[in-house]
């Protein structure tokens, strides 16, 4: 289903690859002018000469506060608003928790928690003296299952924080009409996990998902294309797994 996003303005961050491009993908696929922001400026660029003229690229470090600012408030200038953020912008590293580097959790804290703070409370103002917007947050199954696995727990703590965030500020800025939701993937199939995925483990991990395959990219990409449209307009605070029923499991 094609959701009416003509002329809306979207920000998707990480986008330069994987899911947020994939998002990118389907927003602008539905009318959205996109701006494709990601902190590789060439990756970003490639991205968004594939999507054709209604994308736009934009190097951006979601940790930077200052340079966060300056971009979105850039892209207010330009356009007059921006309708939609898609906070996708991830890091993820694994290992024991006893070992734990300091900069790894810190680097983690800093993209997966931090950037998405950055970016709505960029966002947030403009949205609210407009009377609407909406923000998707991408979170995990990670949040739910404390890591899911062995030397994921900083990761999945950071996605919690994501999660409750999300719920927090629907609560706060439902009065001024901008909906708050966020997306928790499980597996998706992406170059990442495909490098770490070997054919021996693929049947073991299935197994754990009732519909017996990974998510795609694009079934994520669906979910937030419709939350960020009209058709979700009385969906907020909510955070849907995209996870093939890995949960119920």
């Amino acid at each position: 289903m094609q959701h009416d996003l003509t002329d809306k303005v979207a920000v998707v961050t990480g986008a330069a690859r994987g899911i947020g491009r994939e998002i990118a993908t389907r927003l602008a696929e539905c009318g959205c002018v996109v701006y494709v922001t990601d902190i590789d400026a060439g990756m970003a660029r490639s991205t968004a000469a594939a999507l054709g003229e209604r994308a736009h690229a934009l190097r951006m470090d979601v940790r930077d506060r200052p340079e966060v600012r300056a971009a979105l408030a850039r892209i207010v200038g330009e356009r007059g608003a921006i309708d939609v953020l898609v906070n996708n912008a991830g890091l993820m590293t694994q290992g024991p928790f006893t070992r734990t580097d300091d900069q790894a959790w810190d680097d983690q804290l800093a993209v997966n928690l931090t950037g998405v703070f950055n970016c709505i409370q960029a966002v947030a103002p403009s949205m609210i003296e407009r009377g609407g917007g909406t923000i998707v947050n991408i979170a995990s199954v990670s949040a739910v299952k404390g890591g899911g696995a062995v030397g994921n727990v900083w990761y999945g703590a950071t996605k919690a924080a994501v999660a409750a965030l999300t719920k927090g500020l629907a609560r706060e800025l439902g009065p001024s009409g901008v909906r708050v939701n966020a997306i928790a993937p499980g597996l998706v199939e992406t170059d990442m996990v495909r490098e770490f995925l070997t054919d021996e483990m693929r049947p073991r991990i299935l197994s754990r998902f009732p519909l017996g395959r990974l998510a795609s990219t694009g079934d994520v990409a669906n979910l937030a294309a419709f939350l960020a449209s009209d058709a979700a307009s009385f969906i907020t605070g909510q955070v849907i797994a995209v996870d093939g029923g890995f949960l119920v499991t």
